[in-house]
């Protein structure tokens, strides 16, 4: 449970937080390892080079990097909202960049106004994912599949995740609210394959928008790598499909 962990100080959090990081591979095998994996393929594994006019896309994987290691390690440190909100941030950066392979101009992204600012309108985010719609529908589906489950149950405070952190000590006579959420190792794999599961949708439709430009140069070996990584993918899906608790869900 997450009250085992030390959480009484600041020094104390900050010391739990880095044994449930460093303890990942312990606490959760292989579920684990494969969202590692997939971060070791977006981080070093993915690109040789970029063209340089497509420096839009390299912000915008900068922001996919760092908000799907944010929420490895939410995950990890058992904060479920945090990681949904940083996987809502990987799929929000992994539709700009997915554009921003066939698209080089700023101003698709933002509009200039008068006072040197920049606004990034909502008008050019539904430009966006009608050009993503009408060219890669599987790919965008995917994104939005994934990104109403995060709007559903993890942008939004509501009573179901509420209990995540709460609990109530009835012989003691009061309620406890702890900062780390109550550890659920089932919960947390199937958060830490969700995050590969994400990644996965983003890489493929990165792969495929690059396919007929040739703007983005990958490693040699990468197909394979991602092929395996996807097999990965769903057999461990396969295997939390199986769980009792999800049969129960099922039924």
């Amino acid at each position: 449970m997450g009250m085992d962990y030390k959480q009484g100080t600041i020094a104390e959090i900050v010391d739990s937080e880095r044994d449930m990081v460093m303890s990942g591979a312990e606490r959760y095998g292989d579920y684990y390892a494969h969202a590692m994996r997939f971060s070791m393929l977006l981080g070093t594994g993915t690109i040789e080079s970029i063209d340089g006019d497509r420096f839009l896309f390299a912000l915008f994987l900068s922001q996919v990097r760092k908000h799907y290691t944010l929420a490895l390690f939410s995950t990890l440190r058992l904060h479920h909202i945090q990681a949904q909100m940083n996987l809502r941030q990987v799929l929000e950066a992994g539709a700009c960049a997915a554009y921003a392979i066939a698209h080089t101009d700023p101003a698709d992204f933002a509009d200039a106004k008068e006072d040197g600012t920049l606004d990034p309108s909502q008008e050019l985010t539904t430009k966006r994912y009608a050009w993503l719609d009408k060219n890669f529908p599987a790919g965008s589906a995917g994104l939005k599949r994934v990104k109403a489950m995060v709007n559903e149950f993890g942008a939004h405070a509501n009573v179901v995740t509420a209990h995540q952190n709460f609990e109530t000590d009835f012989k003691a006579g009061h309620f406890l609210t702890p900062f780390f959420d109550n550890e659920d190792q089932f919960l947390v794999k199937t958060d830490l394959w969700q995050l590969a599961n994400a990644l996965m949708g983003l890489l493929d439709l990165f792969y495929g928008v690059n396919q007929k430009l040739g703007v983005i140069k990958l490693q040699a070996g990468w197909t394979d790598r991602f092929g395996g990584l996807v097999r990965e993918n769903e057999k461990l899906k396969a295997e939390m499909m199986g769980h009792d608790r999800m049969k129960r869900f099922r039924k």
